[in-house]
């Protein structure tokens, strides 16, 4: 049978490595986090253009849809003539 080490220096290699693991988490979680809220924020403006497309969209069509027959000067006359 082989036993396990239960020296001092084995429980400070635990602890330390413990220690680093919970650091590397902690950064991670940070990391994670920042990400999150920048991809929020581009959700965000990708809504807000896309309606703004949707908006043009329509004053386009507005525009090709309105009447392009050409205008003389007596359509223009006030209307007491």
């Amino acid at each position: 049978m082989s036993s396990k080490p239960t020296s001092k220096n084995s429980a400070t290699s635990n602890e330390s490595r413990i220690n680093e693991l919970e650091f590397v988490v902690t950064h991670l979680q940070k990391t994670v986090d920042a990400l999150n809220e920048s991809l929020l924020l581009q959700q965000r403006q990708i809504d807000s253009l896309t309606r703004q497309i949707e908006q043009a969209k329509v004053v386009v069509q507005s525009v090709l849809n309105a009447d392009t027959t050409p205008r003389t000067l007596a359509d223009d006359k006030p209307p007491h003539y």
